[in-house]
């Protein structure tokens, strides 16, 4: 069958019989003409329009199952032959008879524009001029007759298919417009960065209304050149609309971050527009930090900047735990080490205002010198004016703690005193404390000490120091246990307040208490040892002018071999001693040295409090009271321990020399002969001798797992000198390689003297020693 007896077969059956058979014809030859133009020119396809005709018919109805059921019909014909069938009955259906009542739908009547508004009650016909004019409103978020306010084109519109394309492009920037408002409004409770951005975009949207007020102002504008001239406008709301739907969830630095990196564009246009929102974003963050910086506030009201405070930290603890930094809020286009020196500067003017008591404003970095309006942005140089800022307030505290508030005086205090760096005033302390802390350690008072403690201090050059110093200087004494003395309890105390109770903490304190308790034990043995040396001088001076030869030679004899041998083993624990002591003592004055230089570089409060305690890891080290010396500690005090006894028990043995030395000068002679004759001096004697061979043996056996100890840390340094030498010319490394050379030294002289305490002249093995100073001399 042809197309055309196709066609009269569905006309004259589709079409009211009663028709005459004129206007049958006539409706024939509409039909075929338009059927055999269909396809050609701009005319939509039939299936199309149905697909629109059903739509608009699903909106009035509430569903679009009549859609749905054509599109699956018309999948199924694959044959061409069906597509002009399903125009005619489109034609004949909605033309002349009609299948839904009062729904307005679209008809095809050829128009010159390609543009048609028609309805079964009113067809008429729009020009092009009103489509542009009611896209313009649609850009603008208002409707129209041809379409609605959710930028939608209206159903009983029927357009061709190029004009179709251009208004759905074009309703596509005004549906970005809408989201754009919308996103713009929403800025109240958002944060001061998120404000900032809605107003930049509030900004952006103003220039987009300035370009639709041009074109709207301009005549015989068509469709295309409307769309050519919205190009650009297009680019810039596409950047807005992915920027708002970035920052979804983000605020505060995340967000200038997520705008920052949206910069990174391979379009110029989106760099530029990015730097320009970016510009407007950044400024509360700079406002943030310019407060922080110069006046030590923060203003952030919604928690955006990365410096957070933590307002339950007491005052004391301002410097170390008040103030910290938020590292999620740290913008990307500022590095970590400028966040700290930001932190760092605003913790030093609120260290300087609240703890120092003093006003500090950098009047030469201004606002305007700081933040100038023309460069706000990522791109000026912020390091350059923060690191001037930064280091003029840093510079500033440093002064004042040095030179107004004396911190290197109390430090030097502290070593004077806590650390038995002023030898005079010691000697004369320990002569004096002697008697009263050779008692019970709970019979002994504080303030009967208090009285000794200002006595030996006007006896010595310490009386010389500065009021506010010798003011700070106490006595406390530890809790006591079972069996300890006084000399166990005692502490040299000094007083600190603020603002040196930033470098000189409660924890720091205790560490000059555990020194100070190591190195009064080692003067004080070496105290000891002093005493007993002088009493045995007394003795063997009183021996030697008093002589008479009626005296026992055998009393006599076995009181020089007592002595003889106390005299032995004291010089060898002196030796020992006096090695401890010269290592000690070296390895504090280096560290003292070290920390001088230190505090001079210094440019920051941090930076001081490092130096110090590193020279207190330093003083540790020496004293041996750093951790892994444990096994160290424990021998020399051990050692020490056995001093102390030598020392009791001389005074013992001497004291009984001098009895018989004052029974023999004040009795007769026949009673010297009848004490003689009981020996019981002689038998005095011999427990002494035996209580001294004792007491070497334990001692050497002491000193020879001390020396095992220190054989063991010395290797493990040296299969570690690779790394320590990597760090050498840094702080740490001359101090660390002097104590090294000393203990080596101390080591060396503890071998020697283990050798000659058996009278023996043999050379130490000490290859591993003879290893480790030519490695050290290497160095």
């Amino acid at each position: 069958m042809s197309l055309r007896q196709l066609v009269w077969t569905l006309v004259s059956s589709e079409l009211d019989e009663k028709l005459d058979e004129h206007k049958l014809h006539g409706t024939f030859l509409r039909s075929f003409q338009r059927l055999s133009s269909s396809g050609r020119g701009t005319v939509a396809p039939p299936d199309e329009l149905i697909v629109k005709h059903l739509q608009g018919l699903g909106r009035q109805r509430g569903h679009d199952r009549h859609v749905l059921r054509f599109q699956s019909l018309r999948s199924r014909l694959h044959h061409s032959a069906a597509r002009p069938v399903l125009a005619l009955l489109f034609h004949l259906r909605g033309g002349d008879r009609g299948v839904v009542e009062d729904v307005s739908r679209p008809t095809l009547k050829e128009v010159r524009g390609g543009w048609h508004l028609a309805s079964l009650a009113n067809q008429k016909e729009i020009s092009e001029a009103k489509i542009v004019r009611d896209l313009l409103f649609a850009l603008q978020g208002v409707s129209s007759d041809c379409f609605d306010s959710s930028c939608e084109v209206d159903p009983a519109v029927l357009l061709t298919r190029p004009a179709w394309l251009l208004c759905h492009r074009i309703l596509g920037l005004a549906k970005l417009h809408l989201r754009l408002s919308t996103d713009a409004k929403e800025a109240m409770g958002h944060g001061l960065l998120h404000q900032a951005l809605c107003e930049a975009l509030r900004k952006q949207l103003q220039g987009y209304y300035e370009v639709l007020a041009q074109l709207m102002s301009c005549e015989g504008l068509s469709l295309r050149s409307l769309w050519a001239r919205l190009l650009a406008p297009m680019t810039r709301l596409h950047f807005l609309s992915q920027l708002c739907e970035g920052s979804r969830g983000v605020f505060g630095g995340a967000l200038s971050s997520m705008v920052f990196a949206s910069g990174f564009s391979g379009d110029i246009v989106a760099q530029d527009l990015a730097k320009e929102i970016l510009r407007s974003v950044v400024k509360p963050l700079w406002s943030m930090i310019r407060a922080w910086m110069t006046e030590g506030e923060l203003q952030d009201p919604y928690g955006e900047f990365f410096v957070i405070a933590d307002a339950s930290v007491p005052l004391e603890d301002l410097w170390n735990r008040a103030y910290s930094l938020e590292l999620e809020m740290v913008p990307s286009f500022i590095s970590l080490e400028l966040a700290r020196k930001i932190l760092l500067t605003g913790k030093s003017v609120n260290f300087i205002r609240l703890c120092c008591r003093r006003t500090w404003s950098p009047e030469p970095l201004g606002t305007s010198e700081l933040l100038p309006e023309e460069e706000i942005g990522a791109s000026f140089d912020l390091a350059s004016r923060v690191e001037r800022l930064s280091s003029k307030t840093n510079e500033h505290l440093v002064k004042l703690l040095m030179n107004h508030f004396s911190l290197g005086e109390h430090a030097l205090a502290l070593r004077r005193f806590l650390l038995l760096g002023q030898g005079d005033f010691v000697q004369s302390l320990m002569d004096a404390l002697q008697e009263e802390l050779d008692i019970d350690a709970n019979k002994i008072h504080k303030h009967q000490l208090m009285g000794i403690l200002e006595m030996a201090l006007r006896q010595s050059n310490a009386q010389f120091c500065s009021v506010d110093v010798l003011g700070r200087l106490g006595i406390k004494l530890r809790s006591p246990e079972r069996g300890e003395r006084g000399w166990d309890v005692f502490l040299l105390d000094y007083s600190i307040d603020s603002p040196l109770h930033v470098v000189f903490t409660p924890n720091i304190m205790q560490k000059y208490d555990r020194a100070f308790s190591f190195l009064w034990k080692l003067r004080r043995v070496s105290h000891a040892l002093a005493a007993s040396w002088n009493q045995h001088m007394a003795l063997q001076r009183h021996l030697c002018r008093d002589q008479r030869d009626s005296l026992d030679r055998l009393s006599l004899l076995e009181t020089r071999q007592t002595l003889h041998r106390c005299t032995l083993l004291r010089h060898e624990m002196h030796h020992f001693v006096q090695n401890v002591q010269s290592y000690v003592l070296e390895v504090l004055d280096t560290s003292w040295a070290k920390l001088q230089q230190g505090w001079q570089k210094s440019s920051d409060l941090d930076e001081v409090i490092s130096q110090h305690e590193r020279y207190l890891a330093a003083v540790e080290e020496g004293a041996f009271l750093a951790k892994g010396s444990e096994a160290i500690l424990s021998g020399v005090s051990a050692l020490l321990s056995l001093v102390l006894e030598f020392c009791t028990l001389q005074e013992q043995a001497c004291a009984s020399c001098f009895e018989v030395a004052a029974v023999e000068e004040e009795e007769s002679v026949e009673a010297v002969f009848q004490a003689v004759r009981g020996r019981p001096f002689a038998r005095s004697l011999a427990e002494c001798r035996a209580s001294l061979d004792h007491l070497a043996s334990t001692f050497q056996m002491k000193l020879q797992l001390f020396l095992r100890a220190l054989e063991d840390r010395s290797i493990q340094a040296t299969a570690s000198v690779s790394y320590w030498w990597g760090i050498w010319a840094e702080d740490d490394g001359p101090a660390w390689l002097a104590g090294l050379w000393f203990l080596s030294c101390l080591v060396e002289a503890c071998s020697e003297f283990r050798c000659r305490s058996h009278s023996r002249r043999r050379k130490v093995d000490s290859n591993w020693l003879r290893h480790w100073k030519k490695t050290c001399c290497s160095l």
